[in-house]
Order: structure tokens, then C-alpha cells, then sequence
């Protein structure tokens, strides 16, 4: 009897050495495992946790960190399958915490392409974790590139209440803002981004845009050139730049910066085409029309479709053949206008007073003989190179009655639709076309 306890004693014995020798052994690879992972020796430190793994498989601690081997290994999709099984453990001792385990599964589906299951866990992490300002800024992004900008607003704001150093927050807040037209709003939220971190070029970027539509050009300039610290914003920067100086009057700068963003180029080809198509524009109000017109063909032989290029190419050529045309259609206010007053004259039409409309369109209001007597009369001047229709025909009509006038007179460097000739055949309206403004333009222009 005695010699059977004494045998099961030493059996315990052996038992309880070969676990505790078994143990020392587990925790010192266990040791060198974490040692080669924080080092950064992943594909080792794997080795070794799935060692551990295949004696203890139980053991959700070796999930988490072969989870975290495979995702700097950026095998994403192994790192998901670890984390998923670390997430099934009933109790959550360090290192292993719950919220981080789903933040992971989260931003590892996220990689994948698997927006619906990175939302659902980020929502899971929020009941969780809700002051974690890392996912509510993860579910803003989800919810803009969803297009849901008010819901992608308030996950921004949560995501900065929990952490005021946040200007990557403060910066999507800010662009959201933006494309809401909230102007104010984007301004507090841009500077604030700016403010926390100077180097953020996006923010300077937008800010700049908000400036420019305020028309605070000086500091827009300045915000466009820290802008272009990033190559990402060169082109439309540069762009932007030739817009401001357009609208300072400084020619010379404007062009070079329009020259600079068609050199530096962007892959977005329509922003690219539009570039030119209004660069196109502003030569045209400069009156460098030959210019013009090669840069729409430019535009044309990169797409043929683009806008309005081929009619534009086709008027232009046109009004290009005669230099008095050329001239009105590229002349100042000022000259615009005494153009008008003179065409008045050779019309034997006496100006009482005139004024600038809309869209390049002078009104004059005047008199003119007939007989022995004297009626007043309504002109209207437009430079546009598109046809007029009913519309402005029949709003000078409306003029003709509010001043009780005898007769209209539309004068444009373009033509007339159809519909507006009928009317004027029927109304006392005359008239004048291209052809005829050539050649009372050689009476005036000389």
C-alpha cells in the first residue's frame, strides 16, 4: 500500500515538474515572441505565436497578436480572420480589449473593400468606447463618401469633442462644410485644422478657396502658395492664382499662373479642359482673340464634344476676319459703351441716358425724328457670339412700352433665331445683325 502512494506521489511529482518546465518554456517563447514583435520582426514573432498557438489554441492572447503580425505584414485578410477569433473570448483581460479587438476587425474590413461590415463594427466599437474619437472620424469619412454630409458633419464634430488636437477632424469638417455652401462654419473649422497643424496643405487649400470667393485676394494668394507644398494642388493652386490676378487687373501675372497650371497638368482631363476653355475666355476680354482660338482648338482636338468649342471656334474664325469686329467684341466697359453711343449717332438716334445690363448688354434710351416730330426710342447693344432668341427680343419690347417709345433697336455681333426675326416683323423692332454692325462699326472705328 504504501509503495502505490509513494509511486503516485512521483508520478505528481514528474507531472507537476514536466507542467512547470512546460510553462517556463511556453513563457520564455512566449518572451521571445513579444521581444521580435516589438522590434518589428513580424514575420518571426508569427512563427513564434503560432508556436504557442498550436500547444494553447484556446488562448485568445495569440490571436490578438498574430492578428496584429499579419496586418503590418499587410495580409489583411489573415489578420481579420485572428482578430475574429480574438473577439469570440468571454473574458477580456490585457492585453486583450474589446473595443480595440472590433476597432481592428473595423479598419481590417476597411482595407478590404468591405465598407458595410467597417461601418457595423465601428458602431460596435461606439457602444463599446464612446469616447473614442478615432471611429467617429472613420464614420464620417464612410458617411461623406456615402453621401450622407449632414450625418458625416456630426460624426466629425463628435471625433474633435473627445480630442482637441484633431485637425485632420477639423479639416473634413471644414470641407463638408464647404461643399454645403456653410461658409462660416468651413472658415472656423479650416483655421482651426491650420492652426493645429500648419503643414496640413488640404486645409490651406480650401481656405484659400473660401478667402478667394470673399474676395480677400492677398491672403488667398498666400493661402494657394502653402497650398502648393502639395503636388496634389498645384494645378488647380496655379489656376486658381491666374482667376485672382484676372480679377487684381494684373494681366501678366494672371497669364503666367494660367501658363504654370497647364504645364504642371492634372490627370483630371475635364478639369484640365475647362482650365483652358476659361483661360480661352479671359483672352478673349483681353482681345487677343488669334490666342483664343488656338487654345480652343487645342481643347477640340482632345474632345471634340467639350462644351460649346466648336461653335466658339467657328464665330470666332469668323469675327477674327474683320478687325472692327474684333474690336467690339473685345472691348472694355468703357469703350463698350461710347461704341454704343456712337452707333447711336451714325442711327441719328440722340442718347438721353444709357446704362450696362446683364451679360455684356447696353441699354440706351434716346430719341430719333420723324418728320417734324421727335419719339423715343430703346436700344439695345449686346456682344454676344451666340444667336438671340425670343427671350431678349421680347424683353426689349417690354423697354419699348415702359418708355412709350415709337420703336426698339437690338444690335449684336451675332445672329438672330428665327422665332425673334418673326416677332420683329410684327412689332416696331429693327433689327441688326453681324453683317450690318460691320459696317456701321468702319463709320465708327476710324
Amino acid at each position: 500500500m504504501v509503495i502505490v502512494i509513494l509511486l503516485i506521489v512521483f508520478i505528481l511529482i514528474i507531472a507537476l515538474l514536466g507542467f512547470f518546465l512546460q510553462t517556463s518554456k511556453s513563457k520564455k517563447q512566449l518572451e521571445k515572441a513579444l521581444a521580435l514583435f516589438n522590434i518589428g520582426e513580424y514575420k518571426e514573432a508569427l512563427e513564434s505565436f503560432q508556436g504557442l498557438y498550436s500547444k494553447d489554441s484556446g488562448n485568445k492572447v495569440y490571436n490578438w497578436y498574430m492578428g496584429q503580425c499579419y496586418e503590418n505584414l499587410e495580409n489583411y485578410e489573415l489578420a481579420l480572420v485572428e482578430y475574429n477569433k480574438a473577439s469570440l473570448s468571454t473574458i477580456f483581460n490585457l492585453p486583450l480589449d474589446e473595443a480595440e479587438i472590433h476597432k481592428r476587425i473595423a479598419l481590417m474590413n476597411l482595407e478590404l473593400g468591405n465598407v458595410n461590415k467597417a461601418y457595423h463594427e465601428f458602431q460596435i466599437v461606439t457602444s463599446l468606447n464612446p469616447k473614442d474619437s478615432e471611429i467617429y472620424f472613420y464614420l464620417g469619412i464612410l458617411a461623406k463618401n456615402n453621401g450622407e454630409l449632414q450625418k458625416g458633419l456630426e460624426f466629425f464634430e463628435k471625433a474633435f469633442r473627445y480630442k482637441k488636437e484633431y485637425p485632420e477632424a477639423y479639416l473634413e469638417h471644414g470641407k463638408l462644410n464647404y461643399l454645403l455652401n456653410h461658409i462660416d462654419k468651413a472658415k472656423r473649422s479650416l483655421s482651426q485644422a491650420i492652426a493645429q497643424n500648419p503643414d496640413l496643405n488640404e486645409a490651406h487649400y480650401y481656405y484659400a478657396l473660401l478667402l478667394e470667393k470673399d474676395k480677400v485676394y492677398q491672403k488667398s494668394i498666400d493661402e494657394f502658395h502653402l497650398a502648393m507644398r502639395d503636388e496634389r494642388f498645384r494645378f488647380d493652386s496655379f489656376f486658381h492664382l491666374g482667376s485672382i490676378y484676372m480679377a487684381l487687373s494684373d494681366q501678366e501675372s494672371a497669364y503666367d499662373f494660367f501658363e504654370k497650371a497647364f504645364a504642371v497638368g492634372t490627370v483630371n482631363i475635364d478639369a484640365f479642359l475647362d482650365a483652358k476653355y476659361t483661360y480661352a475666355n479671359y483672352l478673349v476680354q483681353s482681345g487677343d482673340l488669334h490666342k483664343a482660338l488656338k487654345v480652343w482648338e487645342e481643347i477640340h482636338t482632345q474632345n471634340a464634344q467639350f462644351r460649346d468649342v466648336s461653335i466658339k471656334i467657328e464665330i470666332y474664325s469668323d469675327i477674327c476676319k474683320s478687325d472692327n469686329l474684333t474690336r467690339f467684341v473685345t472691348s472694355s466697359k468703357q469703350e463698350f459703351l461710347q461704341t454704343g453711343q456712337d452707333l447711336c449717332k451714325v442711327l441719328r438716334i440722340r442718347v438721353a441716358n444709357y446704362t450696362i445690363q446683364k451679360n455684356d448688354l447696353a441699354e440706351y434710351i434716346g430719341s430719333y425724328r420723324t418728320g417734324r416730330d421727335e419719339a423715343a426710342c430703346v436700344v439695345h447693344m449686346a456682344k454676344w457670339t451666340t444667336q438671340v432668341g425670343e427671350i431678349p427680343v421680347r424683353e426689349l419690347l417690354e423697354r419699348v412700352v415702359d418708355e412709350g417709345a415709337g420703336k426698339g433697336i437690338f444690335i449684336t455681333s451675332s445672329h438672330f433665331t428665327e422665332k425673334a426675326l418673326d416677332l420683329s416683323k410684327i412689332r416696331p423692332l429693327e433689327l441688326i445683325e453681324r453683317e450690318r454692325l460691320e459696317e456701321l462699326l468702319s463709320k465708327v472705328y476710324t
